[in-house]
């Protein structure tokens, strides 16, 4: 059996298919997640377009909050994923998707580093997160 087929079959999986509210939630708690971190990551971004040093406390305000959004997002995504991995995995949008987050995530890391986002990341930010974004609505219509 493939890692992909144990998750499938495993028994948190098979519960979150069969169950009435599990799967709803989770995928609520999904959307929640994503409406959090896009919440906070687009008004930092904005910020680091026009002047990152003066929005700086925004910044700071708002980055404990993308990290909240991303960790749910990632935590209820991850068991959107189990119940059908077979189906995400070979998903060209799905593998794109996490693309994009990858290289989203590597622009944050790039953001701490410097301790101040440039122009330049702030609006690579911005396309990568919402590139993601489309990437995952659009596994919904393949």
């Amino acid at each position: 059996m493939t890692l992909i087929e144990t998750l499938e079959a495993s028994t948190l999986a098979e519960h979150l298919r069969r169950s009435r509210w599990t799967y709803p939630l989770v995928n609520a708690g999904h959307v929640a997640g994503i409406a959090m971190l896009f919440g906070a990551v687009v008004p930092m971004a904005v910020v680091s377009l026009r002047d990152a040093r003066a929005g700086s406390a925004l910044i700071r305000t708002l980055r404990p909050f993308a990290v909240a959004g991303l960790i749910l997002a990632v935590l209820c995504g991850s068991l959107l994923f189990i119940a059908q991995a077979g189906d995400y995995v070979g998903n060209g949008w799905f593998q794109a998707k996490l693309l994009l987050i990858a290289l989203a995530l590597v622009n944050a890391g790039w953001h701490l580093r410097d301790r101040e986002l440039s122009a330049l990341a702030g609006l690579a930010s911005i396309l990568l997160w919402s590139g993601a974004l489309i990437a995952g609505r659009m596994i919904g219509y393949s």
